[in-house]
């Protein structure tokens, strides 16, 4: 019997036919090695130098109006772009390669970088690249994808992207109108997870290419997927990835009522910057009550209306807002304040709540997670340092933080005293920056990105030892 209907398979895709520069990574490895790194970060230089001129600023602004037409607020773009150009800046790579905080420092010589570093007569070593990187950029920012390309390139790998499909089109042309030789080591696969054939392709990608480095810029759905499919790569890959971080903010109540008007500008510019979606944005608030003058309750109110003052529509689900009121019925239950904007209602909220989150009990199907709203911030009014170590140990057990790992920024506001005591609470909670409202979304050029200096991670140390490492001076 002929059986005509069943499940039909897709074809199994050739890898190695669909992508041809998996047969020429060998050779390129060689090729772009052979360069040197002073030649390659000239490249980048000259890339820096094209953004001055007039083509470069148009090229910028086609850049800025697609981003912007997809759907990402101006302001946020705008950011996005300023921040763009310095990655490519010659005082920002510097800065980054010859950094004393990761010993990268002892490179520069005679104002040049040299590979090769002596320690002692018996002890040297030279940096060379790890080989081939898969970076994986994420949907909400384009920042760590270039700074990831920039910065292996210069290192000296081979680098393939896979973009997210809400800007892949948009960066790769972008990209792909650069004026520089880097364009020859980059590869993009742009593949589409939930589209079957691309799913598929994109598992054997994982499997089967020698990858030496993937860079996973994503949330927890993201990781838990490469790192599924990585697992059975044979060349074991060092995985990168940078987990779903959050920030907090830390408020000393003394310096609350002494700087009340900075803090509401600074903490409101904190709170709407990217619309609360990065690693380093506030999504939760503690303030430490020292018993001495209570803080005046316009502090709330004044931080509303400044947020009121810059606020930008999101194309938020309907079903969001639903569960807010949820949110909202439930924080007032257990005792909280909540203020909310007269002029823009559920879209702007802040809650005060007493020793604890109110959050900590609710209901999944009441809950919103912190990818899921913006404009919103609980303060939490704690008597002790110790009570906020707690609840930071704490966060990633609540609904609203659940795909959280741990706190990656601490915003603090408070006196100099104040600042050292939360250095202290950093170091027992896991924290990896702490910040002032400027460094929010900007990164210092010296600073390790989540605990990794990327450099290191996309390089390794070649081991020159005994009498030939005299030969290094």
């Amino acid at each position: 019997m002929i059986k005509f209907f069943g499940n039909k398979k897709s074809p199994k895709i050739n890898i190695f036919e669909k992508f041809k520069w998996i047969s020429l990574v060998d050779d390129l490895k060689i090729n772009l090695a052979r360069q040197g790194f002073n030649h390659r970060k000239k490249q980048i230089n000259n890339v820096y130098e094209f953004f001055k001129k007039d083509e470069g600023k148009q090229l910028i602004q086609e850049l800025h109006d697609k981003l912007v037409k997809s759907g990402l607020p101006e302001s946020s773009v705008n950011i996005e772009l300023e921040l763009l150009l310095e990655i490519f800046a010659p005082d920002t790579i510097n800065d980054i390669f010859y950094n004393p905080s990761n010993g990268l420092d002892k490179h520069l010589k005679h104002n040049q970088f040299s590979d090769a570093v002596s320690i002692n007569n018996n002890y040297g070593f030279v940096r060379v690249p790890k080989g081939l990187v898969f970076i994986i950029g994420s949907a909400n920012t384009i920042l760590p994808v270039f700074t990831s390309l920039v910065l292996s390139y210069i290192c000296g790998n081979i680098n393939v992207i896979q973009l997210s499909s809400d800007n892949s089109e948009i960066l790769q042309s972008f990209f792909c109108k650069l004026p520089f030789q880097c364009k020859d080591y980059v590869y993009f696969t742009n593949l589409k997870y939930i589209d079957n054939s691309d799913n598929e392709c994109l598992k054997n990608i994982l499997r089967e290419v020698p990858w030496d480095v993937v860079n996973i810029w994503g949330g927890e759905e993201a990781n838990f997927y490469y790192y599924k499919y990585l697992a059975e790569n044979k060349n074991r890959p060092t995985v990168l990835s940078m987990e779903p971080l959050t920030g907090i903010v830390i408020i000393q109540n003394k310096y609350l009522i002494n700087n009340k008007n900075k803090v509401v500008i600074e903490l409101s510019k904190s709170i709407r910057e990217m619309g609360q979606q990065l690693c380093s944005s506030p999504t939760e608030a503690y303030i430490l009550d020292d018993g001495e003058v209570n803080y005046k309750e316009d502090f709330f109110n004044n931080l509303i209306h400044n947020l009121e003052n810059d606020f930008e529509q999101y194309n938020d689900l309907e079903s969001n807002y639903i569960k807010l009121d949820r949110m909202l019925s439930h924080a007032s239950d257990k005792g909280s304040e909540i203020f909310k904007s007269k002029q823009y209602g559920n879209k702007i909220v802040l809650i005060k709540s007493y020793n604890s989150s109110v959050f900590s009990s609710i209901a999944p199907y009441s809950s919103l997670s912190v990818h899921e709203r913006r404009n919103f911030l609980e303060f939490i009014i704690v008597k002790t340092l110790e009570e906020i170590v707690n609840l930071i140990k704490g966060i990633s057990q609540k609904e609203t933080h659940k795909s959280i790992k741990k706190i990656q920024t601490i915003l603090v506001f408070g006196d100099d005293i104040f600042v050292k005591q939360i250095i202290s609470l950093a170091k027992l909670v896991g924290a990896y920056r702490i910040i002032d409202h400027n460094y929010v979304f900007r990164r210092h050029t010296l600073e390790a990105l989540d605990g990794k200096h990327l450099v290191s991670e996309f390089t390794y140390p070649l081991s020159i030892l005994g009498s030939i490492a005299s030969s290094l001076e």
